[in-house]
């Protein structure tokens, strides 16, 4: 009799604990909430400005430093040294226009060398209508070469660009006053020794603002690029703390190079006296010192803000400044009625429904635990668990009961079907429609000699249990192996290897499968004729080649097999077994593959009937483990077979009484020995390339 369990539901459960939680904590998180107010709308304030500062500097310094960083890689190669070889500066300006393509933030690369020489690559995209003229910037340019050079007293300046299509316009020229050792860039690093930056300004060849970076090159030159902070004004409106904030971004001198744009009375009701609030925030920028981080309440503009002034990082020698300043009016705005009613609500509700579940959770992890160790091993076709998950929540038993009645199907199902197949549908269930793909096949057919007269003197309850041992001890030999049992077709076995799951040594496995198969239905006939039952003699054909494997039948049944002439071959060859006198035969192609695995035996060269390609034919005698024993009787078959191909059948048939001598038992000796006496006796046929002709199937 089945013990009964006794259980509750659930939800019960669930809802008892958390009822038990939410009445004490509830009393405690409204005390605390009214006192948090004040320190929450600060914390926030510290926390946007904690974000504003984090996006600047992963923008801004951390982009600068990523140029440095390309500019140093460039200034230690050899390319860019003045007597590097290269007398055409087309290979250096392709690099310097390559960088500024692949890294957005950089506008213009450009090298300035000791003696005067300039070379620059810059997109045209932010040049100025004035300059485009001055250039004449043709449509589809993308990049904007120039070089610079001494020419006698007076300098020339020579451009071109480079299309969409990667192609250069002609170069022109003219004369130009420009010269890189004038410029902060060059003159700065070269004092330096070292990588800097300049203070933000308005680029000579860019309508843009932005910053130089200069590394120096030992004594030979600078390498320089055009930093653009445009993107800034967008991130400075993106991270405004309230409506009427005001975001100013400074130099470390002070200088305030951007902020955030005005307040639109389409997007916000605007304070007035903005622009008063403005020039007050730059005074108070202008007049602190370097490194100096503010945070206060203060007077601006006839309105009370508080300001924050963050230093970012050092840079190569510049440093930046980020300030803020919030009207207290917009930070305490409804601040209470929202605490009160969204912070305590949402917290009760989140803290609660986690705790709750957190609770819920540990009562339940055991038998959750078990039910995914169970349901992990019936996802590998592992059945031998049989105890099922204990629990007194009405919801873990169902589900309990569930998993086993589905163990039960699958560890029955698993009968019928390939456990490799029945993994590959659970990993991907969408491989189980009809449909297959084409690969390469190896298909191993098997047939018992004779079995219609067995079957004649047998009862089918004896039949059947006989037939059943018999596919046992063969189908482990096949599955062992990597194989897969495709169908049983009376006493027949069809087997293929390579699919559902990829075999690189599916032609060996076969093989090797097909020998321990022949080798345990010969012991098992032994067993047989022991006992005085009849035995079993098994012939086996194997064949490699293409071949559609995948599922094919009806929507509603389906069967998964092969598709494809190599399962017509591997069942001719079995069948030859009965010509032979053979237990095991295979194609050329299959002894082709694995040739240097097992001892090959080549029967003989044939034509099927209904065809008219030739067919090698072999038959493995074992595995290749290198003793020997089969070496003189091979050496004696394949010298009869050379003289039977060669049409001397003489010697022939000599080589192969020879061979028979050590083998009295072998049945292709004594067939080829008939074949050969036939042909003395009747004349050689005409035409004869080696290869034997079947009238019939």
């Amino acid at each position: 009799m089945k013990r009964e369990r006794r259980s509750i539901p659930f939800s019960v459960t669930l809802l008892t604990l958390m009822g038990l939680i939410i009445v004490p904590l509830a009393a405690a998180l409204l005390l605390l909430g009214w006192r948090a107010v004040d320190q929450l709308e600060m914390r926030n304030v510290s926390h946007r400005m904690a974000a504003l500062d984090n996006a600047m500097e992963g923008t801004l310094v951390s982009g600068l430093r990523l140029v440095v960083a390309v500019g140093t890689t460039l200034a230690d190669t050899p390319e860019f040294k003045r007597d590097s070889g290269v007398d055409s500066p087309d290979a250096k300006l392709r690099q310097l226009a390559l960088i500024v393509g692949r890294f957005p933030a950089i506008s213009a690369a450009y090298v300035g060398y000791d003696n005067g020489d300039f070379l620059y690559a810059g997109e045209t995209e932010f040049m100025s209508p004035q300059q485009r003229l001055d250039y004449d910037v043709p449509d589809g340019a993308t990049f904007l070469l120039r070089t610079a050079a001494a020419d006698g007293s007076a300098r020339r300046e020579t451009w071109w660009f480079e299309l969409e299509d990667g192609s250069w316009t002609p170069p022109r020229r003219r004369t130009t006053d420009y010269d890189p050792r004038r410029r902060p860039w060059f003159i700065d690093a070269r004092r330096e020794k070292r990588p800097v930056l300049t203070e933000p300004y308005a680029f000579a060849f860019m309508n843009t603002i932005g910053v130089s970076a200069g590394v120096p090159m030992g004594l030979e030159g600078v390498i320089g690029f055009d930093f653009t902070i445009d993107t800034l004004t967008r991130l400075l409106d993106q991270y405004r703390i309230t409506p009427n904030s005001i975001i100013m971004v400074a130099s470390g001198t002070g200088k305030v190079f951007m902020e955030s744009e005005a307040c639109r009375i389409e997007k916000t009701a605007c304070l007035p006296g903005e622009d008063a609030v403005r020039s007050a925030m730059r005074e108070t920028i202008a007049q602190g010192s370097k490194g100096e981080r503010l945070e206060r309440v203060m007077p601006l503009g006839g309105r009370v803000y508080q300001l924050l002034v963050h230093a970012m990082p050092e840079t190569f020698g510049e440093s930046f400044r980020v300030a803020a300043a919030v009207p207290l009016v917009e930070l305490t705005a409804d601040s209470q009625a929202l605490v009160r009613r969204a912070t305590i609500a949402a917290a009760i509700a989140v803290t609660l429904a986690v705790i709750g579940t957190l609770l819920a959770s540990l009562l339940l992890s055991r038998s959750i635990s078990r039910i995914a160790v169970k349901t992990e091993s019936i996802r590998s076709l592992d059945f031998s668990d049989r105890t099922p998950v204990d629990s007194r929540i009405t919801e873990i038993v169902r589900l309990s009961d569930s998993i086993e009645r589905m163990r039960e199907g699958l560890e029955v199902f698993g009968r019928y079907v390939s456990k490799n197949l029945v993994h590959q549908i659970m990993r991907s269930p969408e491989s189980a429609g009809v449909g297959g793909t084409r690969r390469e096949i190896t298909v191993m057919f098997s047939d018992i000699e004779g079995f219609s007269l067995l079957s004649e003197s047998m009862e089918p309850e004896l039949l059947t249990s006989r037939l059943s041992r018999y596919f046992d001890v063969l189908g482990s030999a096949i599955l062992v192996n990597r194989g897969t049992i495709d169908k049983y077709i009376g006493d027949s076995i069809m087997a293929f290897w390579n699919a559902p799951e990829p075999d690189p040594d599916h032609v060996v496995n076969a093989c090797r499968a097909a020998l321990q198969a022949s080798a345990a239905s010969r012991a098992l006939s032994e067993k047989w004729r022991g006992r005085g039952r009849p035995g079993f003699r098994t012939r086996f054909g194997l064949h490699t080649g293409p071949a559609v494997v995948g599922n094919v039948g009806a929507r509603e049944r389906i069967n998964y097999t092969l598709v494809g002439a190599v399962a017509n071959q591997a069942s001719r060859l079995e069948g030859l077994n009965k010509v032979y006198g053979t237990e095991v035969l295979a194609s050329g192609e299959v002894a082709a593959i694995a040739g240097d695995q097992f001892v090959w035996r080549h029967i003989d060269r044939i034509v099927a009937a209904g065809t008219t390609e030739e067919m090698e034919i072999y038959e493995p005698m074992g595995e290749l483990d290198g003793n020997g024993e089969d070496a003189a009787f091979l050496d004696r078959w394949r010298e009869a077979s050379e003289a039977y191909r060669a049409g001397r059948f003489e010697d022939a048939r000599s080589a192969f009484r020879a061979a028979a001598t050590l083998r009295p038992e072998d049945a292709p000796c004594a067939l080829f020995i008939g074949r050969c006496e036939a042909f003395l006796r009747d004349g050689t046929p005409p035409g004869w390339t080696g290869a034997w002709h079947f009238d019939k199937k």
